[in-house]
């Protein structure tokens, strides 16, 4: 190396390796020590200049390393010198890259600190939960038990139930039965006549297997093989509606029924019942049916004329008897669960513990959560999905029992659903509250959908009138946001440590699990390659007490907006927390906070049962004046001089009571809805020209009553 050597100097050997360990101690930059080396060599030089020999230049050599100390101490002194006499500006970025380097070693280390945070779980918030929503009253009285056995005492609907009743609710199905409907009349003596001329086709197929293609039917899969391949695959399905037309349209048209286009193949994974395995048995042992699609088109015909034939136009119609023939098992099946349902509505409260999801040991059908962490925001609610299905069974009772006029009957069964909306309309998670919300207006409108087409009498009018009013005898509950609340802390609680700089700070890990950015079953690589972008981010949040402190501010506005009519809010320019969120919470210091599902619009739905739910009382009480005194009343002011009503009904929108007129031989009843503008009783319209209620461009009309 340049250092070892000698170059031009003839110095003694013990010099040259005197000049090499004192420029390898010093340790310095290449060009220093080459300087060093020609300053050293030139003082070793000078002074033996003046010998004559070799011998003498070499032991006065020895002398003057001797006198030169020691060469450690000598190295250090050459460095510091050497550095004092460098330019500034180089001083000032080898100070500059040495400070840059400790502050990346410590935040190296404080990363590695950040990370390995964990949460420290001091409260049980499921406890304080439950605190909120047990009442102190005597066991006896609890509905919950009651609904349990109701939950577990429920039949599903089978999958032709389940289609008898889309057509009734589901608008787009319900358009396409009546154009099947219409197809079958344009086509009715062309039809009978094909069926009588194919009919000999259906006969000549055993008893079982006209109850397999039957039983197709039923999962509205209309199945059929190709000819000229009977592989143990090759059979393919195609919608019931579907194959309806493809068949009207041959007949229409008096061409030969050939296959029409399928949706696919046969599903490897059938629904239970569904006789796939029967069918791929007809293709491996090659028996399937002569005249197979001619055979199962009539069958599809039968079907087509039995549902289609005497559909009802009017929505609000009783049940045809196909329909009472097809849904009335189900009901049958069902009555030890209605039952107690029924005896759960009558019980004071309903209080159901609160669990952790991953904490319930019988996953149901309808358990389909998978969790990682337990917290508040994974609370066990899946008993919210059955209790719907046992509502809408109560409505589909009454309807049923309405088609065979047992009218007090179907409307006793409407009001267990307003009474088992009350129960949860009591408890802590918004989610409760607002799926009480939904089943309740859904019993009112059933209420009215029964005195719109039945005549009541005065006495059952009061009556129903009466149990109504009795609902909420504190006055109708508005969105409690405190369990919400809780849930947010225990959230916070067990994403952040605590103690230290602003009381804890964001564990990126966790967090990241809540909002499922890291999915679980990611490659452990993987994961600890993104853990410093993670981390990262998470510095860059807020501290714990100062995000508690966001939180508390956003739900006690929250809270303050709950108990505000959307007219208060609309005059005072108050905008959603939606809106309020992003401008005094800075998504990238508080993106927790806006990770979570803030309830913004809940409490405006509230408002509209509300309005609903009186709406539905004042329409009964004008039934009844109008039978008592023959005529409705002028105003509603009225009815409540005369105690019809305990208060007049108020519009949310207007802050104003429900706008009510009469008209010739009836009346009209309105809220004045999302606009705040009275569009004298006009619904509001969507891009495709649809009515809708509770739109942003009309009113909502309470009565009377309008199709959707």
């Amino acid at each position: 190396m340049a250092d070892e050597r000698n170059d031009s100097y003839d110095l003694p050997a013990c010099v040259t390796a005197y000049i090499a360990a004192i420029l390898k101690k010093m340790g310095y930059r290449r060009k220093v020590r080459e300087d060093v080396r020609a300053e050293i060599a030139a003082h070793f030089e000078d002074e033996l200049n003046d010998c004559r020999t070799d011998e003498e230049k070499e032991k006065k050599a020895r002398q003057l390393v001797e006198e030169f100390g020691d060469l450690k101490l000598l190295a250090i002194l050459l460095r510091r010198a050497k550095k004092r006499c460098r330019p500034f500006w180089r001083t000032l970025v080898a100070r500059t890259c040495q400070g840059i380097g400790i502050l990346l070693l410590c935040l190296v280390f404080y990363a590695i600190w950040f990370s390995s945070g964990r949460p420290t779980i001091r409260v049980d918030y499921i406890a304080l939960l439950n605190q909120l929503n047990q009442p102190e009253v005597r066991n006896e009285n609890n509905a919950w038990p009651y609904y349990k056995k109701a939950i577990d005492l429920y039949v599903p609907q089978s999958p032709l139930v389940e289609r008898f009743i889309s057509y009734r609710e589901n608008e787009k199905d319900r358009e396409e039965a009546l154009r099947l409907k219409n197809l079958l009349n344009d086509s009715e003596r062309r039809v009978r006549t094909w069926l009588k001329n194919n009919q000999k086709h259906w006969d000549t197929l055993t008893a079982h297997q006209q109850q397999v293609l039957l039983k197709c039917l039923e999962y509205d899969w209309v199945p059929f093989s190709a000819p000229s391949d009977r592989s143990y695959n090759d059979w393919k399905v195609t919608p019931f509606e579907r194959m309806v037309e493809h068949i009207l349209t041959c007949i229409k048209n008096d061409t030969e029924i050939t296959m029409p286009h399928p949706r696919g193949r046969l599903p490897q994974s059938e629904p239970p019942g569904f006789p796939g395995a029967e069918l791929k048995r007809w293709l491996q042992n090659q028996t399937t049916p002569p005249n197979h699609l001619v055979a199962v088109s009539v069958a599809v015909l039968h079907e087509a004329i039995k549902r289609f034939k005497n559909f009802q136009e009017d929505e609000y119609a009783p049940l045809t008897d196909v329909e009472c023939e097809t849904i009335g098992p189900w009901l049958t099946q069902n009555e030890p669960a209605w039952h107690q349902f029924l005896a759960a509505s009558e019980k004071a409260y309903c209080y159901r513990p609160y669990f952790y999801e991953s904490q319930v040991q019988d996953r149901s059908a309808w358990y389909v959560s998978l969790v990682r962490e337990q917290s508040a925001l994974t609370l066990d609610l899946q008993h919210l999905t059955p209790l719907r299905k046992l509502t809408w069974l109560g409505i589909w009772r009454s309807r049923f029992n309405l088609s065979h006029d047992r009218i007090m009957q179907g409307l006793e069964e409407c009001l267990a659903i307003t009474r088992a909306g009350c129960h949860w309309n009591e408890k802590a998670t918004v989610t409760e509250q607002i799926f009480a919300q939904s089943i309740s207006r859904a019993g009112y409108n059933e209420i009215l959908r029964i005195v719109n087409t039945h005549s009541l009498s005065a006495g059952h009018l009061e009556r129903l009138r009466r149990q109504l009013s009795q609902l909420y005898p504190e006055g109708y509950p508005l969105l409690n946001m405190e369990g919400e609340r809780l849930t947010f802390l225990d959230i916070i609680q067990r994403s952040f440590t605590e103690g230290g700089p602003g009381g804890g700070h964001l564990i990126p890990e966790r967090w990241m699990e809540y909002t499922g950015s890291i999915p679980s079953d990611m490659d452990a690589n993987l994961r600890r390659l993104l853990m410093p972008f993670l981390t990262a981010k998470s510095m860059t949040h807020a501290g714990r007490d100062e995000t508690i402190a966001k939180l508390n501010e956003l739900f006690d506005l929250e809270s303050k907006i709950a108990g505000m009519t959307p007219y208060e809010r609309h005059i005072s320019n108050i905008g959603t927390i939606d809106e309020m969120l992003f401008k005094s919470c800075s998504p990238s210091r508080f993106f927790v906070i806006h990770l979570l599902p803030m309830p913004y619009r809940s409490a405006e739905f509230v408002y509209w049962n509300k309005a609903s739910y009186e709406a539905t009382i004042t329409i009964l009480a004008l039934k009844q004046w109008r039978i008592e005194k023959g005529a409705y009343p002028s105003t509603l002011c009225e009815m409540v001089r005369d105690k019809f009503l305990k208060a007049l009904p108020m519009d949310p929108y207007s802050d104003k009571p429900l706008v009510y007129q009469k008209t010739d031989d009836d009346f009209i009843l309105y809220s004045v809805s999302m606009d705040f503008t009275d569009d004298g009783g006009q619904l509001g319209k969507d891009q495709h020209g649809q009515t809708r209620n509770w739109f942003y461009n009309g009113d909502m009309i309470f009565w009377p009553l309008s199709k959707p």
